[in-house]
């Protein structure tokens, strides 16, 4: 009886674990792509890092993917907006949500090391926002 109940607990774990994303580092672009110079808030770019480049004009952070429950979270670094985007800062500092006016489709390679198992577009819409150990992280519904 105790190997049955081992073996479901494993199996489920196992199951279970083929259905979560991974979290990996990212650079992040802050602005609206739709526009030269990428004002206002949204995302102009996001590519996977390897490393830290100071002062490329990139804001450091994170994305994980919880396929699960479908969702994203992407977790962008206050240091870095206050580095390398300094008027972007008014749009998450005091705030509990973001508004993005325009739709993201991130990349396909993205995608992939994220392990997500559909693609991966942030819609237009407003999305929580919680501040915690020096990042901003916004939850993104799949």
């Amino acid at each position: 009886m105790k190997k049955i109940i081992l073996m479901s607990i494993i199996a489920f774990l196992l199951a279970s674990s083929s259905f979560a994303g991974a979290v990996i580092t990212i650079k992040a672009e802050i602005g609206k792509k739709s526009q030269p110079n990428c004002p206002g808030f949204g995302l102009c770019n996001i590519s996977i890092s390897i490393g830290v480049t100071p002062n490329d004009g990139m804001v450091n952070g994170n994305l994980s993917v919880e396929n699960s429950t479908e969702t994203m979270t992407l977790g962008l670094s206050e240091k870095d907006i206050l580095s390398n985007q300094p008027d972007k800062i008014v749009y998450f500092k005091g705030k509990t949500s973001v508004i993005f006016t325009e739709d993201f489709i991130l990349s396909s390679e993205i995608t992939s090391a994220a392990k997500a198992i559909k693609p991966l577009v942030i819609k237009r819409g407003e999305y929580p926002l919680t501040y915690k150990n020096g990042m901003y992280y916004i939850e993104i519904p799949m």
